[in-house]
């Protein structure tokens, strides 16, 4: 039986997939290649372009080996990191996903984030996650927070995938969903709220801590400014926006998105910034990590990324920016 949340968003699915405001020129190209449909009482689920997580053959497996281990320089300066790992083996394989540079990419980010949370002794409790693809970075930060309240915020097809593999990550969790930018929907109380980008206005948490990793790039002007407005009108004194994109990246319809012209300002109080060092390269062969097949075969497996820029940041409230 289909929960009530995810038949909603099948609904919206049919009816209007890639919203105009929040959909850009990358979405319109990629997303009909996402797969999200019923075949009778069976939810059929296919991505495209939102990451890697499928389970390789042997050489695949021993790739990924080798490549977490010539990362061992940037994991060896997190001390969570050992830790968070074991948990995030363990969620793949009860998922089903194999321990590819997308699910190894979660645990580094989750490290980074918990030391930088005892060193500054916070202890965040609400989250945002814009654009977390099949939603294992969210089910993980639940996995070692557990407790927290969480949104997920997305276009609906992504919302799908997202839902599913919380659910299937914990079999306990409640949903609620805001999808019309004022409707009635999702009201309750829920430990996941799935949310479209047009309803982020209906978010009246104060959200502690906030996540986008890789996908911001692949937003128009709009969306980007509306999801920087969003988190500085719920930011306190102690949230953080933790964001990795590309430093450049031309889209498919000629725009050109730029980590440098996001919205940021000066009362921004910033604790981490720099080149990813996480971000430079897989061993993978067959996907790149936005997901897509590679042409052909590329000896030594190596897929060289373009530049990814992270930022851990205090976004100035709304109000302090006025």
């Amino acid at each position: 039986m289909i929960d009530p949340v995810i038949d909603q968003l099948l609904r919206i699915v049919q009816r209007d997939p890639t919203p105009a405001s929040f959909t850009s020129s990358y979405w319109r190209e990629y997303a009909a290649q996402n797969t999200v449909r019923m075949d009778r009482d069976r939810l059929v689920l296919e991505g495209f372009g939102i990451g890697n997580v499928s389970r390789p053959r042997l050489r695949g497996r021993l790739l990924y080996q080798l490549e977490r281990l010539s990362y061992s320089a940037v994991t060896a300066k997190l001390p969570d990191y050992p830790s968070t790992w074991r948990t995030t083996a363990r969620l793949a394989r009860s998922l089903g996903y194999g321990l590819t540079f997308d699910v190894w990419k979660s645990a580094v980010i989750v490290a980074l984030l918990t030391d930088h949370w005892r060193r500054a002794r916070l202890s965040p409790r609400t989250f945002a996650i814009i654009g977390d693809g099949y939603g294992f970075l969210g089910a993980l930060i639940r996995r070692v927070l557990p407790g927290l309240r969480m949104y997920c915020i997305d276009l609906p097809k992504t919302l799908v995938f997202q839902a599913t593999t919380h659910q299937r990550a914990d079999r306990k969790i409640t949903m609620s969903f805001l999808g019309e930018p004022h409707g009635t929907e999702g009201d309750a109380p829920a430990d996941l709220t799935l949310v479209l980008p047009q309803a982020i206005d209906r978010v009246s948490d104060a959200i502690d801590c906030a996540v986008n990793v890789a996908s911001m790039q692949e937003m128009n002007a709009l969306t980007i400014q509306a999801y920087f407005t969003f988190l500085r009108w719920r930011s306190h004194a102690h949230s953080r926006f933790y964001c990795v994109n590309r430093v450049e990246k031309v889209l498919p319809g000629g725009e050109v998105s730029r980590f440098a012209e996001y919205p940021w300002q000066a009362g921004d109080e910033i604790f981490l910034d720099g080149p990813c060092p996480y971000y430079r390269y897989n061993l993978s062969r067959r996907m790149t990590p936005d997901g897509a097949r590679l042409p052909g075969i590329r000896l030594p497996f190596t897929t060289y990324f373009k530049t990814h820029w992270h930022r851990l940041v205090r976004l100035a409230s709304a109000g302090a920016a006025a």
